[in-house]
């Protein structure tokens, strides 16, 4: 008989009488019965009652450490259950309040909390998904009157003083708001609120200043969209393009119209507009590229993904070669190694990956040379070819480990390389190389320790 049905089957009495014994066996399930036995009157005053008393009880000298994040914020997890219960009852209003209650406490907690583990993001997310799911509801369940009041409630939340500093909290919940934008007096309200801040943002110098632009004009489309003004909202994304996402948006939307003359427009004046920015340029010619695989332009393919070989994208290397046939590749390949040597001092990862993919222990020596410890994993593709060269790069490697080795961890390290130097080069090499490191550093015991018990 499982728990549930053994409960089922108890008397009243005897069902106060378990409580009241799991009451007193454990303070925990005292504060969240008496929580949950609390009348709707008193539900927000004591949802914030019992945040603070969490977040009080895991302070220390004014400070919350990152062992009792998770204590402090159990109040807040509670009055979020509670929360998501109200909605899934039709209480929409009473969920917004609660996830207000929620949102507002624990932003404040990130003045004299460690979160290195992100516990309180994760409570401030879940908090304005609530209030997300809960204003949705509200649009379509509740009377003119509440809904107003509740987009006045988070609006001004967004706005408090609080959220300085922390901008992505305050449009998370003007993201919210905009939910209300289909009532003309909230969409009034919320676009004079948004052309402030963006006014503000436009005379602050500061480095997330594109940031704040960028996200304040992604909350003035959403409104348009929500309303389902579809022209005026690619004339907002047309003027914007200054902004990523919006330049991103205006290519998918060409493409997905089949316009790739329009939308390959739009991606090489990003590419020109964003030259100082290496990851915009990057995105921009991504799209080039799908682009030319849906024109089936077989020859631009070629050239995006021999650029992006030569940023060191591993990927890009794959594609390429399935362009091109066993004899055109023999010939591609050997530029690309040339051009990889010669444009810098310094072999790309890229150049190990092609090296190793084309089978040419070649180029794996020459990377091995520039990297002596990658020996230790790409001996295997060297030693039919160049054994010595194997032998040379190994002994090399292992006299300079050991002599910057200085305690007995890095002794040990210079051990096990040695191990693998022997699988590599022989028991002879290795005896010879083990007794010459024995004598040269006699006068370090532990070294010579490490190198007895191999």
């Amino acid at each position: 008989m499982d728990l549930h049905t053994k409960i089922s089957k108890l008397s009243k009495e005897e069902l106060v009488e378990l409580v009241l014994d799991l009451v007193e066996s454990d303070e925990d399930i005292e504060k969240n019965v008496e929580f949950k036995l609390l009348t709707p009157n008193d539900e927000i005053k004591a949802s914030k009652q019992v945040i603070r008393k969490y977040i009080n009880e895991n302070k220390w000298r004014g400070f919350i450490s990152w062992r009792n994040v998770h204590a402090a914020l159990q109040g807040a997890e509670m009055v979020l259950e509670k929360g998501r219960n109200k909605l899934v009852n039709g209480e929409e209003e009473t969920a917004i309040r609660l996830g207000i209650t929620v949102v507002s406490m624990v932003i404040d907690m990130l003045q004299y909390t460690d979160d290195s583990n992100g516990e309180i993001g994760y409570v401030i997310s879940e908090s304005t998904t609530l209030l997300k799911d809960a204003s949705s509801m509200a649009l379509l369940s509740t009377d003119h009157h509440v809904q107003e009041e509740m987009f006045e409630l988070i609006l001004k939340e967004a706005m408090h003083k609080r959220y300085d500093g922390w901008n992505d909290t305050r449009y998370e919940l003007l993201d919210v708001c905009t939910i209300y934008s289909a009532r003309s007096s909230a969409r009034e309200k919320l676009e004079e609120t948004l052309e402030k801040l963006l006014n503000k943002v436009l005379t602050v110098s500061s480095w997330t200043s594109d940031y704040d632009q960028q996200t304040i004009k992604e909350l003035q489309l959403k409104i348009l969209e929500r309303n389902g003004e579809e022209d005026k909202a690619q004339r907002f994304i047309s003027e914007n393009m200054n902004f990523g996402e919006f330049r991103k948006r205006a290519i998918e939307k060409e493409m997905e119209n089949g316009k790739y003359e329009t939308a390959l427009k739009v991606c090489e004046d990003g590419e020109s507009n964003d030259s100082k920015y290496p990851g915009l340029v990057k995105e921009w010619k991504q799209y080039r590229l799908q682009i030319y695989e849906a024109l089936e332009d077989i020859d631009k393919q070629k050239d995006v993904l021999l650029e992006f070989v030569y940023d060191n994208e591993y990927e890009a290397y794959g594609k390429l070669k399935d362009l091109y046939s066993s004899e055109e590749w023999q010939v591609v390949v050997e530029q690309i190694f040339d051009e990889l040597e010669n444009t810098s001092g310094y072999l790309p990862h890229v150049y190990e990956y092609i090296a190793k993919a084309e089978n040419r222990a070649d180029k794996i020596l020459k990377w091995c040379n520039q990297s002596p410890a990658m020996i230790i994993e790409l001996y295997p593709y060297l030693l039919d070819d160049y054994a010595d060269k194997v032998d040379d790069i190994f002994t090399s490697y292992i006299d300079t480990l050991a002599e910057q080795a200085s305690d007995r961890k890095e002794y040990r390290n210079v051990a096990q390389k040695l191990k693998i130097y022997k699988e590599a080069c022989g028991e002879s090499k290795f005896e010879e190389r083990l007794h010459y490191l024995e004598e040269l550093y006699q006068r370090k015991r532990a070294f010579v320790d490490e190198l007895q018990k191999i």
